[in-house]
């Protein structure tokens, strides 16, 4: 097997029912019909572009839904079932023994004079103008009007801000090894183990739990999540970088690290089984659980030398992982999303490579097949350059960590993974955000190694997660030219949910037309009862129908049904039946929704209505786009997405009309992926319908366009 460090120095298949009839599955029987009926009656060349395409539905398939994060028993105690033994201790030798480290410290020259020339230029640099930083405190009065107002971050950037430049200082020294950065480091670590807490208002279980009234936090407050994890894992890799230089200074600084980080890290995970992310109470779990099980791993692997107490942490880390493992559907998608897939699959990758590294190779599960999904994922919900798959709460352009995908691509033996990660640049995004130190120095000291091999990267041709209902299809393989297409099922209570079922995004030449938002930045409101009042996270601005004036509703039982799923070399579909996904005041009996992408000449896609209603109503499909819409013909308009690039969008105008308004942002997230506005193009039922199919066609030519 392949090995992702190289410094020098289930499968659960779509079911399948060949034989079953059309009525058998279809909640919408009449739409099906009236597309047999079309097929046997069709015979001109004009009839074959219409929106109905005569295709043989036998090759349909009825999929496999995905109900949530259900456990599978294939995956039950993968870790611990095979390591976790009265031997895990002897496994652990080489991280008892101080040699687990993913990188070498700054003294091996060898290894960071080998930092290429551009990146070396840029961290010392940026480390030169953290010498001008002050390391202003985190005020009390921030931390109790965040309490208050419900918004993170007037404390956490601030907070984010130390710790970019604490790393930033670290990794400046490390290529450059002057001296001239180590008393700033010095100051940096100081400053920040003098913080009361490490836990943000919004993190802090006696605030949002025990003590509801209370404000402001105390030094007792120390537990083990995403913000405390993340600085206990900097200070760690701090030290273990820079060991010889900080000793040197004075031994007290690698003391006061090491207590800190058993004080508020080690100790709490050790004495505490409780927390939800671990996933030993049946809570669901999410990227939290190899995040925060990551980097205690970190933590271990630098202070940690009794094999005892070494084995006894580990082997509680590996029963936490194992609950992740095993509660991820087997298709591998992520329902948090691609950028969340950075703290999911990723942070399950540099848990397995400390694992790996911590017994000396001995714990190795890259070769099992939910673990290789888990990986692969981030290629199949690769759009072009930074722009991926987006739905919920993820951002559309993902700044996406190259090293982690090669490395993990290199672990599991995938050369998808490998190209695609080789080609993303080493890249800073230019706003505040977590410093992860380990993978900023693992990037480093590969970086030349990846741009040896960088290349295009797969462009999957067509995608399909049968557990998670989530497809994505492009006119060829191997080239962002063209039309895409992504589409969701699925159900509205999963991780980091939207009411966006039947949701679907178009991209053309790799750029977006039809868009997921994505959301605001995060406030209490965010996870609090109120959040489906915030209004991107509606389903009315998404690309879904609103119904006698009815959105979507949150929760399990709000679903699509009866999803099937083909694709070929002529076409890529997929069908749901969104209606259960709204409730009964909808007045629905059935909405079968179709996504097509068609190949060719002529080449389009199409998003097939076919509903009935109780009783005539009002339907408005919501169309989200950052382009202003060109109306042109009756029935067409365009939207331009480069200079001199535009598709058409044709609809049924005698039955729909068209009006647009433009939403202005000024929430700096959603400004970052779209700019200063969207559009949102509604297409309104003319008079009440009550059993209707509709069209929408989206094509880069204008006679492609035509309905």
């Amino acid at each position: 097997m392949p090995r992702s460090v190289n410094w020098p120095g289930a499968s659960l298949l779509p079911f399948r029912t060949p034989s079953q009839s059309v009525d058998n599955y279809s909640h919408c029987q009449f739409a099906w019909r009236m597309k047999v009926d079309i097929k046997r009656q069709a015979k001109t060349k004009d009839h074959h572009r219409r929106a109905v395409r005569r295709r043989p539905i036998i090759k349909w398939e009825p999929a496999a839904h995905h109900w949530g994060r259900l456990r599978r028993k294939d995956g039950e105690a993968m870790l611990t079932a095979r390591y976790g033994g009265n031997d895990l201790a002897s496994l652990l030798q080489a991280a008892a023994a101080g040699k687990a480290a993913p990188f070498p410290p700054a003294d091996d020259r060898g290894a960071w004079e080998r930092v290429t020339a551009e990146s070396r230029e840029e961290w010392i640099g940026k480390a030169e103008a953290c010498l001008a930083y002050d390391w202003p405190a985190l005020q009390a009065q921030t931390y109790i009007e965040v309490k208050r107002t419900g918004h993170f971050n007037p404390y956490i950037d601030p907070y984010w801000k130390r710790r970019e430049t604490l790393g930033s200082l670290v990794l400046g020294e490390c290529i450059e090894d002057g001296g001239r950065f180590t008393l700033a480091i010095v100051t940096g670590i100081m400053c920040i183990c003098e913080e009361t807490t490490w836990l943000p208002p919004h993190m802090n279980s006696y605030l949002t739990r025990v003590n509801k009234a209370e404000t402001l936090h105390a030094a007792a407050d120390h537990e083990v999540e995403l913000f405390s994890s993340e600085t206990a894992a900097l200070l760690a890799w701090t030290y273990d970088l820079l060991r010889g230089k900080l000793d040197a200074i004075s031994g007290r600084i690698g003391e006061r690290i090491e207590r800190e980080v058993r004080d508020r890290l080690i100790a709490p995970y050790l004495a505490r089984d409780d927390y939800w992310w671990m996933g030993f109470a049946g809570d669901r779990v999410n990227n939290w659980n190899p995040w925060c099980n990551g980097n205690m791993l970190m933590a271990l692997a630098v202070f940690e030398r009794d094999p005892l107490r070494l084995a006894e942490a580990v082997g509680k880390i590996m029963r936490s992982l194992d609950v992740f493992i095993a509660t991820y559907p087997a298709d591998g998608c992520c329902d948090e999303g691609p950028m969340y897939w950075g703290r999911s699959g990723a942070s399950l990758y540099d848990c397995l490579e400390l694992l790996h590294l911590m017994s000396g190779g001995a714990i190795d599960i890259y070769a099992e097949t939910i673990v290789r999904e888990i990986g692969r994922y981030i290629v199949k919900a690769h759009i072009h350059g930074d722009y991926y798959v987006d739905f919920a709460d993820g951002d559309a352009i993902v700044f996406a960590d190259g090293d982690a995908i090669y490395g993990y691509g290199l672990a599991i033996g995938d050369e998808g993974m490998i190209r695609l990660g080789a080609g993303i640049p080493v890249k800073r995004h230019g706003f505040v955000d977590w410093f992860p130190l380990h993978r900023h120095a693992r990037a480093l000291l590969r970086e030349g190694e990846r741009r040896q091999r960088a290349q295009q990267p797969p462009y999957m041709r067509d995608v399909w997660f049968p557990h998670s209902q989530v497809m994505a299809a492009r006119e060829a393989e191997g080239t962002a030219r063209g039309l895409y297409v992504a589409a969701k099922g699925g159900h509205n209570l999963e991780s980091h949910n939207h009411n966006d079922i039947g949701n679907f995004i178009v991209y053309a030449d790799g750029q977006p037309v039809f868009i997921d938002l994505g959301t605001e930045e995060y406030r209490a409101q965010t996870f609090g009862p109120q959040r489906f009042e915030l209004w991107y996270l509606q389903s009315q601005y998404h690309n879904v129908p609103t119904v006698n004036g009815t959105m979507q509703r949150d929760g399990r039982a709000f679903a699509a049904q009866g999803a099937v799923r083909r694709a070929d070399d002529d076409e890529s579909d997929l069908s749901l039946d969104i209606a259960a996904a709204y409730p009964a005041e909808a007045g629905i009996a059935c909405w079968r929704r179709t996504f097509r992408l068609l190949r060719g000449a002529n080449a389009a896609v199409e998003i097939v209505d076919a509903f009935r209603l109780h009783e005539p109503g009002a339907v408005v499909y919501s169309l989200m786009t950052p382009l202003k819409p060109k109306p042109l013909d009756e029935g067409v308009f365009e939207l331009a997405y480069a200079p001199g690039r535009r598709v058409y969008v044709a609809y049924d105008a005698g039955r729909l009309r068209m009006r647009a308004e433009r939403v202005a942002i000024d929430d700096g997230r959603l400004r970052r992926n779209w700019g200063d506005a969207v559009y949102r193009i509604m297409l309104e039922s003319a008079e009440p319908q009550q059993a209707e199919t509709h069209v929408l066609r989206v094509a880069m030519t204008a006679d492609a366009a035509r309905l």
